[in-house]
């Protein structure tokens, strides 16, 4: 017998919002009775594979954007150089594209270069390695 999943407090907390998306999108791709009657169980899934793939890959995206857009409210530490303590501003972008377990990840990650050691560096990162 299967084992029932356990998922994160994160998960847990949308998981009735989950539940209907699933709905509404089974309602949109298979109609209100479902599959067809002859469809088999690895064409189901082969698309509902598809539409995790892409709904991952939209939310990473998504959500990588957004935390590199807060980087004027990020904590102290990130918008101080590794290497001296100078606060410093980020006003360039760097683009970033990355290969994930959930697939590619890409998004713009502020840029600065600190006056005094003259190193450039990405913020999102307090010390190399991190």
């Amino acid at each position: 017998m299967a084992r029932p999943k356990t998922h994160t407090k994160e998960v847990e907390t949308v998981r009735p919002y989950l539940q209907g998306v699933a709905k509404s999108l089974v309602d949109r791709l298979y109609g209100p009775d479902g599959p067809a009657w002859g469809t088999r169980l690895s064409a189901i899934e082969g698309v509902l594979l598809e539409l995790r793939a892409v709904l991952t890959e939209e939310m990473l995206a998504q959500a990588l954007a957004r935390q590199a857009a807060a980087h004027d409210r990020s904590p102290d530490a990130y918008r101080r150089c590794p290497s001296c303590g100078q606060p410093l501003a980020c006003p360039d972008a760097n683009p970033r594209l990355l290969r994930t377990d959930a697939g590619e990840a890409r998004w713009s990650e502020p840029e600065g270069t600190c006056d005094r050691c003259r190193r450039a560096f990405f913020p999102s990162v307090e010390e190399p390695g991190h």
